[in-house]
């Protein structure tokens, strides 16, 4: 909301001018050509009037020196560039995961090839994001689709750790992501288990 300052009017907003050409406030910068030439520090209209030879633009790229730093560039195609950057820097960011899916009755072959890929995404310090979709009348099976779940996040415990089940599923799928690390309390728990089996044979064959 704007408000009223005391002359009565309303105060307006500060307006946000681009450093571009002979909005620039600078009255000698350092100016780099279109070629990447160093020019070095010249008169802000010697940099203009070399811009217009080369029907391209003055723009301040940075204002942090003493003398700031400005480019002879096409302002459109470097704007849409950066844009560009922009975008692909958002898009890696919401892909620090890969995703293993599949169905509840994924036969054995192809769940180890899934188990492999996860624990290769897992070693190279991936989040894998788990998604097994169930579809139609295969809701009433959701018990074995978390249990399918849970024995994937126990069979990747060596390079990664499981976040707890989901108590509900999303639509109709069970959404579960899995860490890069082991597991070190199920890893020892395992050993534990697999000690105390070996000591039930021992004491079976005395």
């Amino acid at each position: 909301m704007v408000q009223n300052n005391q002359s009565g009017f309303r105060s307006k907003r500060p307006r946000v001018t681009i450093p571009l050409n002979e909005h620039i406030r600078a009255r000698t910068l350092q100016v780099i050509d279109h070629l990447g030439n160093n020019l070095g520090e010249i008169t802000k209209e010697e940099a203009l009037r070399i811009a217009r030879d080369a029907e391209l633009d003055l723009f301040v790229i940075s204002d942090k020196t003493e003398v700031p730093i400005a480019k002879i560039l096409n302002y459109g195609k470097y704007k849409f560039e950066q844009s560009k950057k922009e975008k692909g820097v958002k898009k890696n960011q919401g892909s620090d995961y890969k995703e293993i899916k599949m169905g509840y009755n994924i036969d054995i072959g192809d769940y180890n090839t899934r188990l492999k890929r996860a624990n290769e995404f897992l070693e190279k310090g991936k989040k894998v994001k788990l998604n097994i979709t169930l579809k139609g009348r295969e809701m009433q099976h959701i018990g074995r689709a978390k249990e399918l779940a849970q024995n994937f996040i126990d069979d990747t415990m060596d390079y990664g750790t499981g976040e707890a089940m989901p108590d509900r599923i999303t639509g109709r799928s069970i959404v579960v992501f899995i860490l890069p690390g082991a597991d070190k309390n199920k890893i020892k728990k395992r050993q534990e288990e697999a000690k105390k089996e070996l000591e039930n044979a021992q004491d079976s064959i005395k």
